[in-house]
């Protein structure tokens, strides 16, 4: 696309990610994710993988997926013509980048399938239940799963930094008596790097590295066990299946209990 033109679709947007669209055009974000992505160590080369980018926002860690030859999918609560995932895409050419308008909270494995890698960057801290959002991520991950967010470690003694500690954050906006976390009413929680590695332990994945940096913490971590079904989510929300009774009502043999 004509530069000038492309220039004049991304100005005086509220960008989240300042990243290069097309060579020399940049969208003015107040975030600049590249240091993250090379957190992330993927390889350079990643032709023959697939990624699933849930919590996209404006699609920079989607892309450079897509630029290394991932097949890529995103997922993100805002349609992408309403996030500027669509605009970039239709600046930089990139329309082959599948993308899903759908909460974190609905997504499921039996719908979308599984990837080799799954990033869920700066997101599981947005969301109402990150339990279920954590396991929804992990059920979309044959082999890696890539966690980056807000951290409270700092806030803490060394004692309770160590605790697998969860904390809420109430509506900045209603409650601003109670603080707020970058003035953002979308943040619900803060985590403990030992409670987001917990977390992520007990959905079935190894952490391989835990790095906490200021308020942020990045986790890299592999599958180790061979579904969900060996994993306590059942438990979380799972029902478990009618067993009819049968035969005479006053028989113990009739009576099947879980």
């Amino acid at each position: 696309m004509d530069k000038d033109l492309a220039w004049r679709l991304v100005k005086d947007r509220p960008w989240h990610h300042s990243f290069e669209v097309i060579p020399g055009i940049w969208t003015p974000g107040n975030y600049a994710p590249e240091s993250l992505w090379n957190e992330l160590q993927l390889p350079a080369d990643l032709s023959g993988l697939s990624v699933a980018d849930v919590g996209a926002s404006n699609g920079y860690f989607s892309f450079e997926a897509r630029r290394r030859g991932a097949r890529v999918v995103a997922f993100d609560f805002r349609h992408k013509d309403n996030s500027g995932f669509g605009l970039a895409q239709h600046i930089n050419g990139m329309v082959d980048v599948e993308h899903h308008h759908v909460n974190v909270l609905d997504i499921s494995q039996e719908q979308f399938g599984q990837f080799d890698i799954v990033l869920a960057l700066g997101l599981l801290y947005h969301v109402a239940d990150p339990y279920r959002a954590l396991a929804n991520c992990a059920s979309l991950s044959s082999d890696r799963l890539l966690i980056e967010s807000y951290c409270i470690d700092s806030t803490l003694s060394a004692a309770e930094a160590s605790r697998p500690i969860m904390t809420f954050i109430p509506d900045c906006d209603r409650f601003p008596e109670h603080g707020d976390v970058n003035r953002d009413r979308s943040n619900f929680w803060g985590f403990t790097s030992a409670c987001l590695q917990r977390m992520v332990e007990d959905v079935g994945f190894a952490v391989r590295v835990s790095d906490v940096r200021a308020e942020r913490v990045f986790i890299d971590a592999v599958r180790n066990v061979e579904s969900s079904a060996q994993t306590r989510i059942k438990f979380a929300y799972g029902e478990l299946p009618r067993v009819a009774c049968t035969g005479d009502l006053d028989d113990p043999a009739s009576w099947t209990l879980f």
